[in-house]
């Protein structure tokens, strides 16, 4: 077998200053990256553009300034990050808490990009962004809701979707699949939940089953089991196999501890159930020291089979080439 090829690199954005209209923070603005960006902060949702280019979401919440999404170009001497500016991300205001991203079938340079949930009846949204590569851009062309089953308030974590994945049903309506992932009192468990995204409406529904879901405990040694995170992210190779990341952490200072598993497959032969979970998966590897909130494929010329990035909270966060047998 030939030698591995490891790139060992911390990753990705540094927040960017943006012209920001502080005195109504709903309001739509445009704004303009003006920082370079460097690799101290960590990813929080991750998808392959290319064979070695990724996008990649940020976390930042509504009142602060910063990119929100970004490219990563593994080269031979490293990673190259881009900014990804986007003037306008509709009536609601700029992005709170990206957490997940995904292609879309179909549709070149066009992904989904997903805030964790609602926050007091506000946010929760799905953007649907064109990626303009050459321009360092990236548009909305516009951004549903799923229902809300809980809300997230002061005190209270509700629905919390840190994985997403997309699959083409037709031309105009694809399946979404959404990942909770549990870790709080309203949802012990991760939830892998499903609907109907109908693109020429603009809308999003749960059929029964979707809603209900599929409940997922992740495999791994956990300190506190209660308060694991079984699904982060969620990455469907070649062959449509689902695999997921765990997470846990003690606090912004860790330790941290994640694992990669195998989670089942995309059931294409069942419409309305189109995820078939293993009953008792197993981990794929174990990560110390790290929380792993972005999981993909490999990158072009590394000997690899998925990729991942952390959240490491106030250590920053990297990107990594890993092997899963």
């Amino acid at each position: 077998m030939s030698k591995y090829v490891t790139i060992l690199v911390l990753v990705l954005l540094v927040s960017s200053c943006r012209t920001v209209n502080s005195a109504n923070n709903t309001a739509a603005y445009s704004h303009q990256i003006t920082d370079t960006p460097t690799k101290n902060s960590g990813s929080s949702g991750m998808t392959r553009v290319n064979d070695s280019t990724f996008i990649v979401v940020y976390d930042l919440k509504g009142h602060k300034t910063g990119t929100r999404i970004g490219l990563i170009e593994i080269t031979s001497s490293g990673l190259d990050i881009t900014p990804i500016d986007v003037s306008y991300w509709g009536p609601e205001g700029i992005s709170n808490d990206l957490e997940s991203v995904c292609a879309i079938p179909g549709k070149k340079n066009e992904f989904l990009a997903a805030e964790s949930g609602n926050w007091q009846g506000r946010f929760g949204r799905i953007f649907h962004i064109k990626l303009d590569i050459p321009q360092n851009k990236a548009t909305v062309l516009g951004s549903f809701k799923p229902p809300v089953i809980k809300t997230n308030d002061r005190g209270m974590v509700g629905d919390q979707y840190e994985g997403m994945h997309c699959i083409r049903r037709s031309s105009t309506e694809y399946v979404l699949i959404l990942a909770e992932r549990g870790g709080s009192r309203a949802h012990p468990y991760g939830i892998l939940r499903w609907g109907t995204w109908d693109v020429t409406k603009n809308s999003f529904t749960f059929s029964n089953e979707g809603k209900n879901g599929i409940a997922v405990n992740a495999p791994g040694n956990w300190t506190n089991p209660k308060a694991k995170r079984s699904l982060t992210d969620l990455y469907v190779d070649a062959e449509n196999n689902i695999w997921a990341t765990a997470s846990y952490d003690q606090g912004d200072l860790g330790p941290f501890y994640s694992v990669i598993y195998k989670l089942g497959n995309i059931n294409t032969s069942n419409a309305s159930v189109p995820i078939a979970v293993i009953a008792s998966p197993k981990v794929g590897r174990h990560i110390h020291g790290f929380k792993i909130e972005s999981l993909a494929g490999p990158a072009k010329d590394i000997i690899s089979t998925h990729s991942f990035g952390t959240e490491d909270e106030n250590y920053g966060g990297v990107w990594r080439p890993i092997v899963i047998d």
